[in-house]
């Protein structure tokens, strides 16, 4: 065999050696050509899924929202809102109109507390003027001037004084205010019943021969002024 020839088959068992190596090991990709994750990628899927659940972020909490100086936090309320908040499920337009749903539900209950509150304050105003009406009413019972045994006829003298006096306006709004059960206004009507009773034919030491006027008796001069 020549050298030539001995050099030629040297070169091809080489070549064979070197194919079965290359076949023998897996190609070199690029990392910008690599299909599928990353081996980062990889490890976070293998993890177990009560990791993967603590990894998320948490909801808020009660401890995370702000409350004002002098305000009370409402249990009720802060749970439903922060249950808003924290459902990763509802879409924008969802959390917006639940949000909105809470907000007139709440404007709701502060209507109807009001509304509750006023009818409690009028029928504990009521409750007052029948207690003042009855204690005026003893006190104008027991009179020196009009009260006592007189009483069931200083009535009849009370009621000539007050039509005398009053007209059927000024008497309602006294009934609203139990301003004709006061005593002292009682005591203003019983005297002027008591000069409307009396003989008209002489007034009050004037000799003038006319009736005398109650609500001058009463007022005095200071009636010209209205």
């Amino acid at each position: 065999m020549s050298e030539e020839t001995t050099q030629t088959t040297t070169t091809n068992e080489e070549s064979t050696q070197t194919d079965e190596q290359t076949a023998n090991t897996e190609p070199v990709k690029s990392v910008l050509f690599e299909d599928g994750d990353t081996e980062a990628e990889k490890s976070e899927d293998t993890q177990p899924e009560d990791k993967v659940e603590a990894a998320r972020p948490e909801g808020l909490k009660a401890e995370d929202i702000t409350i004002p100086d002098g305000a009370e936090y409402d249990e009720e309320l802060g749970k439903n809102f922060l249950d808003i908040l924290n459902d990763e499920k509802l879409s924008r337009k969802d959390l917006a109109q639940k949000l909105f749903d809470l907000y007139q539900s709440q404007s709701m209950k502060f209507l109807e507390g009001m509304k509750a509150a006023d009818k409690e304050r009028v029928k504990k105003y009521e409750a007052e003027l029948l207690q003042e009406k009855a204690d005026w009413i003893k006190q104008c019972e027991a009179d020196k001037e009009y009260g006592g045994q007189k009483w069931e006829a200083s009535q009849a003298v009370i009621n000539r004084g007050c039509e005398h006096l009053a007209t059927p306006e000024a008497v309602k709004l006294m009934q609203a205010y139990n301003l004709n059960t006061h005593p002292e206004i009682v005591r203003m009507f019983y005297r002027a019943g008591q000069l409307a009773g009396e003989d008209k034919s002489q007034t009050a030491g004037n000799g003038s021969g006319k009736p005398t006027d109650p609500a001058m008796a009463i007022f005095g001069e200071s009636l010209k002024d209205f």
